[in-house]
Parts: C-alpha cells; sequence; structure tokens
C-alpha cells in the first residue's frame, strides 16, 4: 500500500513540474476552427478567358481584399474592366522570368512543404488561449513578386511562397543587390514561414502599436513573440526571433550588456522614431551596438523580459496582453 502511495505522489509530483514548466502545448483536440487553404496564384495561373473572369468574380465575391492585393498590388494589374484584367493576367504569366519563377516555387513548395498542418494547429492553440479573438478565415498561397512575406487583413493572410525560397535558389541570388541586400536574402527561409504568419495575424488584430516610448514598444515586442511561440511551441527560440544560431548565441551573452547600454544611454523611455528602427526594426545589425550584432536586439530584450515575467508569475496569455509595460519592465532583472 504505501508503495502505491510513494508511486501516486511520484506521478503527482511529475505532474506539478510539467505544469510548472509549461511549453503551451495544450489539448487542441476539441478545438474547431473553420480554416480555408487556397493557392491563389495556381488558381489565377490557370485562369484563362471566361475562366479568368469567372473566377476574378467569384474572389471578389468571396474576398475582395485578396484579390486586389494579389492582383493590384504585387502585380499591378488593372481589375477596372474584364479586358484590362484578362490581358494584364495573361501578360504576366507569359513573362519568361515569372515562368521560371513559377516553377521553383512550385518545386520548392509542394502541397506537403506548406505547412498547412502546423498554421492550423497553431490558430487552434491561438483559439484556445483567445476564444472570443478574431481568427482568419482563409490562409492563402500566392507569388507576392517578392512584394511581401506576409499580408493580413480582417479575413485572409496571404502567403508569398517566393519570400521563403532560401537564399540559396538563383532566383534569390540574381534580386538586385540595391534593393534586396544580402541580409534580406538570409532571410528568405522557410524556416521562418509559420512563424510569419502567426506573428503577422497578431500584429494586425491582437496587440496594437503603442505610442508611449521605447520601452513601451520593446515589450509590446516581447508579447508579440511570447504568444507566436506559445502558437507553435515546437520552434526553437531563434526561429522565433528570426536569428541565426550565431546571432542568437550572440544575443544571449550580451542580453546583460545591452541592458546597461540601454540604461546608460537613457533609451529606455526615450520618445524618438531613430530609437525604435535602431532596435527594434530589421537591418544588417542593431545600429549603435557592434556590427557582429545581430538586427531586432529591442525584439529580443522585450522577449527575455516577457519569458521572465510569465515564469515567475504564470498568468494566461489574455492576462498578459493587458499588463502595462512599466510592470514587466520593473519586474525584469538582467542576466
Amino acid at each position: 500500500m504505501r508503495r502505491v502511495v510513494v508511486c501516486l505522489f511520484i506521478l503527482c509530483l511529475a505532474s506539478l513540474l510539467s505544469c510548472k514548466g509549461n511549453d503551451y502545448k495544450v489539448n487542441i483536440e476539441n478545438i474547431t476552427l473553420n480554416l480555408e487553404f487556397i493557392n491563389l496564384d495556381s488558381i489565377l495561373y490557370a485562369s484563362k478567358g471566361q475562366t479568368a473572369i469567372a473566377r476574378k468574380n467569384e474572389l471578389l465575391r468571396k474576398d475582395a481584399d485578396l484579390l486586389n492585393y494579389t492582383v493590384g498590388y504585387c502585380y499591378h494589374i488593372s481589375s477596372s474592366s474584364d479586358t484590362a484584367y484578362m490581358n494584364g493576367l495573361s501578360l504576366f504569366y507569359k513573362d519568361q522570368y515569372i515562368q521560371r519563377l513559377e516553377k521553383v516555387i512550385a518545386n520548392k513548395f509542394p502541397p506537403k512543404e506548406r505547412k498547412e498542418q502546423e498554421i492550423s494547429d497553431a490558430f487552434k492553440r491561438l483559439k484556445f488561449h483567445f476564444p472570443k479573438n478574431k481568427f482568419p478565415k482563409r490562409i492563402a498561397y500566392i507569388n507576392s513578386l517578392f512584394s511581401a512575406s506576409v499580408n493580413c487583413s480582417d479575413n485572409f493572410v496571404a502567403i508569398g511562397l517566393d519570400r521563403y525560397l532560401g537564399k540559396d535558389e538563383k532566383v534569390i541570388k540574381e534580386l538586385p543587390s540595391n534593393e534586396f541586400y544580402q541580409w534580406i536574402k538570409e532571410g528568405m527561409d522557410k524556416q521562418y514561414l509559420s512563424r510569419d504568419v502567426v506573428l503577422s495575424w497578431l500584429m494586425a488584430h491582437y496587440i496594437d502599436e503603442t505610442s508611449e516610448n521605447y520601452s513601451s514598444e520593446m515589450i509590446r515586442w516581447g508579447k508579440l513573440l511570447f504568444i507566436t511561440h506559445a502558437c507553435l511551441p515546437d520552434l526553437l527560440d531563434p526561429v522565433i526571433l528570426r536569428y541565426s544560431k550565431k546571432d542568437y548565441d550572440w544575443a544571449i551573452t550580451s542580453e546583460g550588456s545591452f541592458w546597461k547600454y540601454l540604461v546608460e544611454q537613457e533609451l529606455l523611455f526615450n520618445t524618438m522614431e531613430e530609437t525604435k528602427q535602431n532596435l527594434l526594426h530589421e537591418g544588417p545589425f542593431s545600429a549603435g551596438l557592434p556590427q557582429e550584432s545581430p538586427d531586432r536586439m529591442g525584439q529580443f530584450l522585450g522577449y527575455q523580459m516577457v519569458k521572465k515575467y510569465m515564469e515567475k508569475e504564470g498568468i494566461t496569455l489574455d492576462e498578459l496582453v493587458k499588463v502595462p509595460y512599466n510592470t514587466i519592465l520593473q519586474s525584469y532583472k538582467p542576466n
């Protein structure tokens, strides 16, 4: 009998430890989410003549924003008249470069490589944590012609598969270096695809940009990245941060010195847009820091702050969104 009690105690202790180290792998078996995946690029490519017009009208009824974004913004094709639309689409897909790009996308992203299950599960986890919030109805795979990796509207997420082909693909190497710097090309990796989808949706619909100061924006990014990781718990921190292992190791090692830099330079409550640009936005490195530093060190530190706060407080993700940035800032103790 005593042995049974001891075994039960060990099982309970293991359960408690597991809960304490919650990695957000929640049970989503009973979460329903009506999420449609479409390959819009394939639909447009296969549309000819009157079929193209019928598809256009159907898409306009279903989601005009998606069609206008893809055809109008990415392809610069007018849909003001059926004739202009048909001619524009025909010329676009007859272009030799577009045909070559289409083949590379098709080879790199057959159906099994489009991460549909991973994306669907991520949004189910999001619904688990935020059951009353907004979720996409449609995930559309497109050829954005390198316009954007991910674009969100009220109902859809458009994924530019061309932006995830990998830096070693010939079509990526050929991109003009005065527009697509090497650090941009190095980020065109499909390991970041699901991460970008979830993060973009959160940015568009969950946590608004702040206007107080640098710290408020840094911690907003920390919340966004933390929730993204909760939705994609199998991804490692470097992927969530869009860092190489080398950059991630540099950031981890430099966390304390970066905090000291922010304090000494009186940047924590700085309201200048330049500070946000230098430390929160993409670039070859974080301006003001050594050139071997990764970019977006402010995002990294915001993420570390939120992680440490959540480890200590153990609140829900919904509660995290509402925590004032000052509360998280004041609880932070650098390594």
